[in-house]
């Protein structure tokens, strides 16, 4: 039987080799460690995550957790991560090119037709970890049979 870490990295190889955005964007990013329901992730930042200020851009941090709320759904056991229908970000504070983001997707409710999701950033400044966004994320999951 394969893990649930196993499963979500296989998931995510098939999707970043499919999706040219991902591609682009998610190409360094590594799940650490995964659960039924539960994602934990890792990026280092670089030149094409920031804005013109040097700064996380806010459409990256959206990014993320798309791509993060999809991961969770494929910890239940699926290759299907979902369509978008409501998406919500706080910006709390900023992440500069070189820092290393984890991004962690929770299970807040899995249902027949729609998932929720909430997300967090967050990144190590003076030895502690610092809030950079929060996200809420619902997901059709609705497969036709």
């Amino acid at each position: 039987m394969v893990s649930v870490l196993t499963h979500v990295q296989n998931v995510w190889e098939t999707q970043r080799s499919n999706s040219p955005i991902y591609a682009f964007l998610l190409t360094d990013v590594t799940i650490e460690d995964a659960s039924e329901g539960t994602i934990r992730a890792r990026l280092l930042l670089n030149q094409n995550h920031t804005n013109s200020k040097g700064s996380l851009h806010g459409t990256m941090t959206a990014c993320l957790i798309d791509w993060i709320a999809g991961m969770v759904i494929a910890s239940y056991g699926s290759t299907y991560t979902g369509v978008s229908t409501d998406i919500h970000v706080s910006y709390l504070t900023g992440a500069k090119e070189g820092e290393v983001l984890e991004i962690t997707g929770r299970s807040m409710k899995m249902g027949g037709t729609l998932a929720f999701v909430s997300a967090e950033i967050t990144k190590i400044q003076g030895g502690e970890k610092v809030v950079v966004a929060t996200g809420l994320h619902t997901k059709y999951v609705r497969q036709k049979s």
